[in-house]
């Protein structure tokens, strides 16, 4: 994935994050009262990684026309 901040993560390390969020939920030490802003992260976090995914099928599609012209 191209970033142009140098403080962008990458697609990789966001679903990591994800999964690892995910996890919490699924684990011993899930609370009722983290819950919901842990879901709020996630949920954010999964609209960033559809997002970054987007960009880069753009940035393919770009490319693909661009060689076949």
């Amino acid at each position: 994935m191209k970033n142009d901040k140098t403080n962008e993560k990458t697609i990789e390390q966001m679903m990591a994050e994800l999964n690892e969020r995910i996890t919490w939920f699924q684990g011993d030490d899930f609370n009722l009262d983290e819950a919901k802003q842990r879901f709020i992260e996630a949920r954010q976090l999964a609209k960033d990684i559809t997002a970054a995914l987007d960009d880069m099928q753009h940035d393919i599609t770009v490319l693909s026309e661009d060689f076949s012209a």
